[in-house]
């Protein structure tokens, strides 16, 4: 058994780490004493957060185990996080994405066609969430599907409906949906033709040859411009099954097409730095980048680099990181992402 003094200040490190938590959480006392029991009440909690209360009446060794498994609990709370990550105006792939978006709206030719293409976790929602919050009065965006791949209804009443749900923002109620998808599409060209929007349409691979044909009229019948975010692999497949449309979308009705890059140690260095990831010195931060940059490509991109950047971040707080010690917490994070590919839960 350890003496008072080791057991208090060991009682207080782990209120700490609690008030860290319940920061990032943006919750009050009350909440986070409900949500993890082991931390007790909150005067309770108040008073082992105060240095200057002697925590007289309180038994230490009692609460000292209480705290422990409330350390324990926001550990695995802190493995399932789905916080939202700031936003990152300045990565290279949503600065090029919206610039070749913006040259399209500037198009007064049918070159209006914006394909944009990445490898899952590249960021293609994080560009298209950057577009909608910028032209959020100009954009619709949609969801392509396996029923794109094969017929004119799907795609013709998912474009109807979303252009409705714009309708009703600014017309009020919306007219029921025609059954039939030349019908509809009459109604999608009279609302695109009212007014110039951009059509962003995401899982894009999905499109088979009546819904690119329909993209086509589209950008000959409107003054539309239409991005589509897609995966390259499965893009270069209806490039080759559909070659006669597809490449007349994809020559002079294409303004831009781009690839999404993987993540560079620059951009990963400052995800680390917001997300508050402290080291003994900057070579170990450049080394650990420049690893996690190589690492990425194989094992989700940004989504593997989020997951690394909170576990480094929740340790760090005891101390600054050496190159050592990112390594194992690296490789502890690959293994939990192994097991929950293989076993559909987390390590």
């Amino acid at each position: 058994m350890q003496n008072t003094s080791e057991n208090l200040s060991r009682l207080r490190s782990f209120a700490r780490d609690a008030l860290i938590y319940q920061t990032e959480r943006g919750w009050s006392d009350s909440v986070i004493c409900r949500e993890i029991a082991n931390l007790g009440s909150t005067k309770t909690y108040k008073r082992i957060l105060d240095v200057k209360d002697d925590l007289e009446g309180l038994k230490i060794d009692r609460q000292l185990s209480h705290y422990e498994a409330a350390a324990e609990v926001i550990r695995h709370l802190r493995d399932r996080d789905k916080l939202a990550e700031p936003e990152y105006e300045n990565f290279s792939n949503i600065t090029e994405s919206e610039a070749a978006v913006i040259e399209a709206m500037g198009e007064d030719t049918i070159a209006r066609f914006v394909c944009i293409e990445g490898e899952s976790g590249t960021g293609k929602d994080a560009v298209k969430n950057h577009l909608l919050k910028i032209y959020k009065n100009a954009i619709v965006s949609l969801n392509a599907d396996s029923f794109w791949e094969t017929n004119l209804a799907s795609p013709t009443a998912d474009i109807y409906q979303a252009l409705n749900i714009r309708r009703r923002d600014d017309d009020g109620p919306s007219e029921p949906m025609p059954r039939d998808a030349r019908a509809r599409w009459q109604l999608i060209a009279e609302e695109l033709r009212a007014r110039k929007l951009t059509l962003i349409i995401n899982e894009g691979h999905h499109c088979g040859r009546k819904a690119l044909d329909l993209i086509k009229m589209i950008i000959n019948e409107t003054p539309t411009v239409v991005v589509l975010f897609c995966i390259p692999e499965l893009l270069r497949k209806i490039l080759r099954s559909e070659f006669a449309t597809a490449n007349q979308l994809f020559t002079n009705r294409l303004c831009r097409r781009l690839q999404l890059k993987t993540p560079i140690p620059e951009e990963i260095s400052e995800m680390m730095s917001n997300r508050g990831v402290k080291w003994v010195n900057a070579a170990h931060e450049n080394d650990a980048s420049k690893a996690l940059a190589k690492d990425a490509p194989g094992l989700g991109n940004w989504r593997f680099i989020v997951l690394v950047t909170r576990t480094l971040a929740a340790d760090s707080r005891k101390a600054p990181l050496d190159l050592a010690k990112f390594e194992t917490l690296r490789d502890e994070v690959q293994k939990r992402r192994v097991i929950k590919q293989h076993t559909g839960r987390a390590a």
